[in-house]
């Protein structure tokens, strides 16, 4: 078989890969709805075709900013979604996206394709891929991506052509449209202006002034472009406004609005100095970088500096925000591509001599190792799904919409009881709430972060996490809140803050599943819907399923769990015990249930039964640090010491910077007299807890109440920087050690301290004077 044979099946095979990449990408593309912020674009889209394709200029959705400026951005791709799920629903929507994704990333095939370099466009290409499934989220982002690729291909092929120029004013347009990135679009040719202009007045080293020059038509039209691109950013609802609103978002990064980058997982950094020399997270947007990165390196005689210009800008744009690494990825394969052209396999390999039959032959297997990777993959991921408990049938996770993302039981008791009112709900659910039962219902928060502003999210934050009942009545009052929705879809809510709720007089509680619960206020035109649906949490009925119905599949029961979580927050035990049972009836081999009811028998004292239940959590999950700790707990509470001191130790040994197990297992020391072994981890639980005062006073003093002063004042002397009345009382402690021990020296002198600090302390005084009265 001579060389064309070889050069021809490592091409078809290249080819195969291709083909299998962008089958894995259409599949990938059809991934389930389950975005949050798309049910926001749907409900806009809905108001703005019912209001006559009127832009609202100020908020329309919420109870708390409405008639705020609102820089809606993205209204034609929200009328564009609503469009397409009106007419054909999820389906619809997918279809959409998976068109759009194929054909973004068949512009970046070509812009990177050369068949005598096949590796060099297959590979970046793979990891793009990766990276962009990521992004695979109905949202506007995969316009931009889209503009970004085609905005490439029409300067790099076609930058010497007239029409050129006014197809990117199209562009423009409809980019300003919708999303708040088309600022790219500027920038891209700012960024080749700026590049053409050093190549031609600045001395650069190596061949730089040479590569990648422009014609002086084509320098020509790139000005033109610019103009004509930079002017259509004008072109929006809000003029001036809506073309200023990136830069004003940039300059506002710093300050108050770094609460949401710290809140909003999309928004926080890829890279930070805890995983930077680590391939755990984000692998392949690394791996972009430094490939990347290294095709730099290597091309460095023929570089364009246009070409690092832009891979640094988007660099840079990356390491802001997670969200934005797919942009990154884009920049980094054109880079990796472009600097691939002037590079040959002499360039990366040290030898003088390379057979093209080993060259070809070598880029084979790696391509059919590629394939089959990807074959491997795109087989896994087909499997993934769940549970669907409503059809008793698996759900994929790709067509359709999730099923386990969104409180969709909570949204249909809304628009089934055609619920009207300004609605208390998470920062998760208000897109959601928006898109499946506005105008009905006025939302408190919702995705819009720049809208809402990061004063209103501090607020919200802190009435969430903290449920303080005075912030939430003011609140309820300043917005004429008249119900509450407390979402439980993707984790379980604040305790205090469904505690604080549930406390309200005049909110009732109309609904509670997994996915949240309803309380309405107490009011006329809510008297039907409470009437009708007003729970009895004393005498619950749990929600049972048919187990001969779901046969011997393993679920994972979360719907059932979920509701006894929240039952047991509200402080009703007996109800969630009734949904622990149908928890564990459909999986006994479930974590969760144990968890809650070993809880649950704890707090009622009950602790053989809890100890029995943490025990089955434990060996289910040995690294569960709660449930270890729970399972020592309830052997102190047996007082069966030497256990719980053994297990404590073994979890010190497994966790070592925890503080809680070094004054847990001090505190059981004491109870099996071994004084110096309790001294000793209480001094290594301060050094991790400077400041866990309390903690040690508690332990000294169980040491003096057992006799064992000498202990005692070694603990109460391991205490530092107490400030206040918490030092007047530890020095009166020592006080009365002292004075025990026979010092009435350094008795009287901590006593002296301790009143000093706390001069109106009785018990101090007389401490004090019976000292004295004794000299």
């Amino acid at each position: 078989m001579g060389l064309s044979f070889w050069e021809r099946l490592s091409i078809i095979t290249g080819l195969l890969v291709l083909a299998a990449l962008f089958g894995l990408m259409f599949f990938v593309a059809n991934i389930e709805i389950k975005d949050l912020d798309l049910w926001l674009h749907i409900g806009t889209g809905r108001w703005i075709v019912n209001n006559g394709f009127q832009i609202p200029q100020t908020d329309v959705l919420s109870c708390t900013i409405t008639g705020k400026p609102w820089i809606n951005h993205e209204w034609l791709f929200q009328v564009i979604v609503y469009w397409l799920f009106n007419k054909w629903g999820a389906e619809g929507i997918l279809n959409a996206q998976s068109i759009l994704i194929s054909v973004t990333a068949f512009i970046l095939l070509i812009l990177g394709y050369n068949k005598d370099k096949q590796l060099a466009t297959i590979f970046p290409l793979v990891l793009v891929a990766i990276v962009y499934f990521g992004r695979f989220t109905n949202r506007p982002d995969l316009f931009s991506l889209f503009f970004f690729a085609f905005y490439i291909f029409l300067l790099s092929f076609f930058l010497n052509q007239r029409w050129t120029i006014y197809a990117m004013f199209i562009c423009q347009v409809l980019w300003n449209n919708m999303h708040g990135f088309f600022f790219f679009g500027p920038l891209f040719v700012l960024i080749g202006l700026s590049a053409e202009w050093i190549k031609r007045h600045v001395p650069l080293p190596y061949e730089w002034n040479k590569i990648g020059c422009l014609t002086n038509q084509e320098y020509k039209n790139l000005k033109l472009i610019f103009l004509f691109v930079f002017l259509a950013c004008f072109i929006n609802p809000y003029t001036f406004r809506g073309a200023w609103y990136p830069i004003r978002v940039f300059f506002e990064l710093s300050g108050q609005s770094r609460i949401f980058f710290q809140n909003i997982v999309e928004l926080q950094k890829p890279i930070t100095w805890g995983n930077i020399f680590s391939f755990e997270k984000y692998p392949y947007y690394k791996l972009l970088i430094m490939i990347s990165a290294l095709s730099f390196f290597f091309n460095r005689d023929k570089l364009d500096i246009g070409n690092l210009m832009f891979w640094l800008v988007f660099l840079g744009f990356s390491l802001a925000a997670i969200r934005n690494m797919i942009f990154f990825a884009f920049a980094a394969y054109l880079a990796f591509v472009t600097n691939a052209l002037t590079l040959s396999m002499r360039d990366l390999l040290p030898l003088k001599v390379i057979d093209k039959k080993f060259i070809h032959v070598t880029s084979i297997v790696v391509k059919l190792c590629i394939l089959g990777w990807l074959i491997q993959y795109g087989t896994s991921i087909s499997l993934n799904g769940y549970y669907d408990f409503d059809k008793y049938d698996w759900k994929s996770e790709f067509g359709g919409i999730s099923q386990r993302q969104y409180p969709v039981k909570a949204a249909d008791f809304f628009v089934e009881n055609n619920v009207r009112a300004n609605l208390m709900n998470g920062f998760n659910t208000g897109a959601y709430l928006v898109g499946r039962c506005s105008p009905n219902i006025k939302v408190y928060i919702d995705g819009r972060t720049e809208v809402y502003g990061p004063e209103f999210f501090s607020t919200y934050k802190n009435l969430w996490e903290n449920g303080d009942p005075k912030l939430l009545q003011e609140t309820i009052d300043k917005y004429d809140i008249d119900a509450i929705f407390i979402h439980t879809i993707e984790r379980q809510a604040p305790d205090q803050f469904l505690k604080s709720v549930h406390a309200l007089k005049d909110f009732v509680p109309v609904y509670l599943d997994f996915d949240g619960i309803i309380y309405l206020k107490d009011m006329p035109k809510h008297q039907e819907v409470i009437k009708k649906y007003r729970l009895d949490f004393e005498n619950w009925d749990p929600q049972r399923l048919d187990i001969f119905r779901m046969g011997y599949r393993r679920v994972i029961p979360y719907r059932s769990i979920n509701r006894a979580y929240t039952l047991e927050t509200l402080g009703y035990p007996d109800a969630a015990l009734l949904e622990i049972e149908e928890t564990l009836k459909m999986s006994p081999t479930y974590i969760e249930p144990y968890k809650l009811r070993g809880k649950i028998f704890a707090e009622r004292k009950e602790y053989m039964k809890a100890f029995e239940d943490f025990r089955i959590a434990v060996m289910m999950n040995p690294h569960d640090y709660k449930m270890r700790m729970n399972l020592a707990l309830s052997y102190y509470h047996m007082e069966k010491y030497e256990y719980a001191a053994e297990h404590y130790e073994k979890i010190m040994t497994k966790w070592p910077n925890r503080p809680e197990t070094y004054f847990k297992l001090s505190r059981t020391y004491i109870y099996l007299d071994k004084y110096n072994k309790a001294l000793d981890v209480l001094s290594k639980g301060l050094e991790l807890a400077p400041k866990a005062a309390l903690d040690t006073i508690t332990l000294a003093d169980m040491m003096a109440e057992r006799g064992h002063d000498q202990e005692a004042l070694k603990a109460y002397q391991l205490i530092k920087g107490v400030k206040g009345k918490k030092n007047a009382m530890l020095h009166y402690k020592l006080g009365s050690v002292f004075k025990r021990l026979g010092d009435k020296i350094k008795a009287k002198q901590s006593l002296e301290q301790a009143l000093n600090m706390d001069p109106e302390n009785q018990m101090i005084q007389n401490c004090l004077r019976n000292l004295m009265e004794e000299k």
